[in-house]
């Protein structure tokens, strides 16, 4: 006859050892159902995006958002298309032969472009006809603009920047300009940011949200006047903004795609925009 104990002690691992697999399948299982969302595309919004998902990651546990380092609004568009982002980030709204590939545009916030300079800036603003000026090598120094004597060091983005856009569109002469040499193009924000930190009487021209990613202090000048502030951006007397968002492939959203747009709309992602200076133009459900 077998030994009750032993019987007892065989019963009991097996069902220790079945608890510990059902306990260890429900993990497995929990964790499938989490999702690591990578949200490629626009350089404008990566910060405030940035500042997003650090929120959605921090509020609950079941997905992971990331915002990689910019490549573009081709970008976004480019992954959605191979199929390896349910979601991306843009920088303008969606044109019409892109919407007719099936992509959906959600409007997310209008951001003020706005000139700026490193801590040295010695003017509170600039005209439009003077921003051509400077650009165009006709003035180099901030005495020119009612500034102290200091070297104007400008620096511009490419063609397709988004912010470079805004302006060729609304300040009479800018698209036109062939900026001159002493002109220093870079790509990313964070390299114009980079170039403002270090030299204090810098000049360039970016986004407002993305200036909250500067290592200094730095001084956003108005334009004509006007200050870059959400009312006039809201009554559109400040003229220079650019719209951001995101766009997916109509019906295609992941859980966690549709997770984080939530969290975006709710109360506590729009707290967020609103304190990067962004008129919010939509609330994501």
């Amino acid at each position: 006859m077998r030994n009750p104990t032993h019987i007892f002690r065989q019963t009991f691992r097996a069902r220790l050892k079945f608890v510990l697999c059902a306990a260890l399948g429900i993990l497995v299982l929990s964790n499938a159902r989490g999702e690591e969302l990578v949200i490629p595309g626009s350089g404008n919004p990566e910060y405030l995006l940035r500042e997003l998902a650090k929120a959605f990651n921090a509020q609950q546990g079941e997905h992971r958002v990331l915002i990689p380092a910019s490549s573009g609004t081709a970008g976004a568009l480019r992954e959605l298309e191979k199929g390896s982002t349910t979601l991306g980030r843009v920088g303008r709204p969606l044109k019409a032969e892109e919407r007719a590939r099936g992509l959906t545009y959600i409007p997310l916030a209008r951001d003020a472009v706005v000139f700026v300079t490193g801590v040295g800036g010695s003017v509170a603003s600039l005209t439009k006809a003077q921003t051509v000026d400077i650009y165009s090598g006709k003035l180099t120094d901030w005495s020119a603009v009612g500034g102290k004597p200091a070297p104007i060091r400008a620096i511009g983005r490419e063609s397709t920047d988004a912010a470079r856009q805004t302006l060729d569109r609304e300040i009479s002469g800018f698209s036109s300009v062939r900026f001159s040499d002493q002109v220093k193009v870079v790509h990313l924000d964070p390299q114009l940011l980079d170039l403002l930190d270090r030299y204090p009487t810098s000049l360039g021209f970016i986004n407002q949200s993305a200036i909250h990613s500067a290592k200094t202090r730095l001084i956003t000048l108005a334009l004509d006047g006007v200050a870059p502030t959400l009312e006039n951006l809201r009554t559109d007397r400040y003229p220079l903004s650019l719209e951001f968002g995101f766009v997916h492939k109509s019906g295609l959203l992941s859980p966690a795609a549709k997770a984080f747009l939530t969290f975006v709309g709710s109360p506590t992602g729009e707290r967020i925009l609103q304190d990067h200076d962004v008129l919010v133009l939509n609330k994501p459900r």
